[in-house]
């Protein structure tokens, strides 16, 4: 018979990280990427950030930008900024949104929550291909 070893000193020690969360659905889409990569797919979204603004078409651009799962807005009144993104099976819905923002200052084209290069002349044309393809 051998004799049993004690535990070596780190098996000793309390766990500096926690154990894995069995459950991340609390978790935002950004949290839940630094802290499980890979873990919780997420769709590829397009959106679009775009200030307050005057005129008639600011209604109706926040009624679609509502829309979004992912709608957010930032600042105080009056420098209000606003952020939605689509997936690819609401293309249409960016779309109605952009024909609305497109020609107000400051309206930035952001790639799965980035603001990319070319995103008015690449990166929105792509990614209207998705119009029609909606289920």
């Amino acid at each position: 018979m051998r004799p049993e070893h004690p535990p070596e000193y780190a098996d000793r020690l309390p766990r500096v990280v926690p154990p894995a969360e069995e459950d991340i659905a609390h978790l935002s889409d950004e949290m839940a990427d630094i802290l499980y990569p890979g873990r919780r797919p997420r769709p590829f979204r397009m959106g679009l950030r775009f200030p307050q603004f005057a005129g008639e078409g600011y209604e109706r651009a926040l009624a679609l930008a509502r829309l979004s799962p992912v709608y957010r807005e930032d600042g105080p009144e009056g420098d209000r900024v606003h952020q939605a993104a689509f997936d690819a099976g609401e293309a249409h819905k960016l779309r109605d949104l952009f024909t609305v923002v497109r020609e107000v200052p400051g309206t930035e084209v952001l790639v799965d929550g980035k603001k990319a290069p070319y995103g008015h002349e690449l990166w929105l044309p792509l990614f209207w291909i998705f119009i029609g393809g909606e289920a």
